[in-house]
């Protein structure tokens, strides 16, 4: 920037040119650069390159496939995504079901499986049983003598050496036998007629109360609780697959729909190129142009959002086409920070941005053209 010795000033860039700052002139020319919109286009996941589809410069519709990416991690984790939903929604009908009948009917005579061994813990033997059981025992009494006087008479023959040795043994092991059996049944004869122990009462009644619940669980079938927990897991199992399908549908880049017709302006690789999440092109459309000019701040307050100008440009002579005001900023450039007098405040300058289409395509991206305001 360079000032005058009166005060005015001159901004040199080349984007702005103003005349004396003593007064406004009666028309503001304000020389700019027509501009194409970009827009950044790429991928939110990033990857490897697989293959480039078309190249700088060449014109793109919305939804033309500008590059794609490999494709590889994204489908195995699109598939795992699917099989866990698969799972969830499985384990959610499941509970929504309930059990089936064969498993209630199971659990119904499990049940009184156990209540019957419960009943007869707190019974204790009856009288019939217990009977049985002394009979038993005075039977095997009997047999106990009986060894006991074969084997007496065979230890007395083989000690007189009448009989061998083997007889005696004989003998021997039947009376054993006979003792064993004799002690075990009148072991039982004694529990049944002590009855059944506490802790046996108690162990049957936690048997039967633990079949009585499981059976009570299939019949009235899940919580709700638990079925909710089901459905809220299904739902987030959902979200997973379809944030995996977004990630696949990342790996190819295309042109946006504000594209009607775009420029691709910038697209620098090759497959094989490794390349981060964000933009990796540009696009612009020659149909939504638009001017960049400054205008110091005393024709700020003339000028408002959607209001008309006229433009001419260097290719086309002194015809004028019209733009419309799109953007007035907020905050000036090119500038003291802090502007306290009068003739520092002229200095200030604003950034106005001037919409308009091609013309049919007479105006391009790249053209000079000057924006003529009127007098303030």
């Amino acid at each position: 920037m360079r000032f005058s010795r009166t005060g005015c000033w001159l901004l040199v860039s080349g984007a702005l040119a103003l005349g004396s700052c003593a007064a406004p002139s009666s028309d503001l020319a304000v020389t700019g650069q027509i501009e194409g919109h970009a827009i950044a286009v790429g991928s939110r996941v990033g990857g490897r390159v697989a293959e480039v589809l078309v190249d700088e410069g060449a014109k793109v519709h919305p939804g033309d496939v500008l590059l794609r990416l490999e494709p590889d991690d994204a489908e195995a984790e699109l598939s795992a995504a699917r099989a866990n939903l698969a799972a969830m929604e499985a384990q959610l009908a499941k509970l929504e079901a309930g059990a089936r009948e064969e498993e209630i009917r199971a659990a119904n005579a499990a049940a009184g499986a156990a209540k019957a061994e419960y009943d007869m813990a707190l019974a204790g033997a009856r009288s019939q049983e217990i009977d049985a059981a002394r009979a038993k025992a005075d039977a095997l009494q009997a047999d106990y003598h009986d060894a006991r006087e074969d084997y007496d008479r065979a230890q007395g023959l083989y000690e007189s050496s009448v009989a061998p040795a083997s007889t005696r043994d004989h003998a021997q092991h039947r009376l054993e036998a006979a003792a064993q059996q004799l002690d075990a049944a009148r072991e039982q004869l004694d529990l049944l007629v002590e009855g059944t122990r506490n802790e046996q009462i108690a162990m049957a009644k936690a048997g039967y109360e633990r079949a009585e619940a499981n059976a009570d669980l299939l019949r009235n079938g899940a919580r709700q609780e638990d079925i909710d927990a089901a459905r809220a897991s299904r739902d987030g199992a959902a979200a997973q697959v379809a944030r995996a399908e977004v990630a696949l549908r990342e790996m190819t880049v295309t042109a946006p729909p504000e594209c009607t017709e775009c420029i691709v302006e910038t697209l620098d690789l090759q497959p094989g190129d490794l390349v981060q999440p964000g933009a990796v092109a540009r696009v612009t459309d020659p149909e939504y142009l638009e001017i960049r000019v400054y205008v110091g701040a005393v024709w700020l307050g003339k000028l408002s959002m959607g209001d008309s100008v006229r433009f001419t440009t260097d290719a086309h002579g002194a015809e004028a086409f019209e733009g419309r005001i799109e953007f007035i900023a907020t905050e000036g450039e090119f500038t003291p920070r802090n502007l306290q007098t009068e003739e520092e405040r002229v200095q200030q300058v604003f950034l106005v941005k001037i919409d308009m289409d091609s013309a049919s395509g007479k105006l391009r991206p790249g053209m000079a053209a000057t924006v003529h305001f009127g007098a303030p």
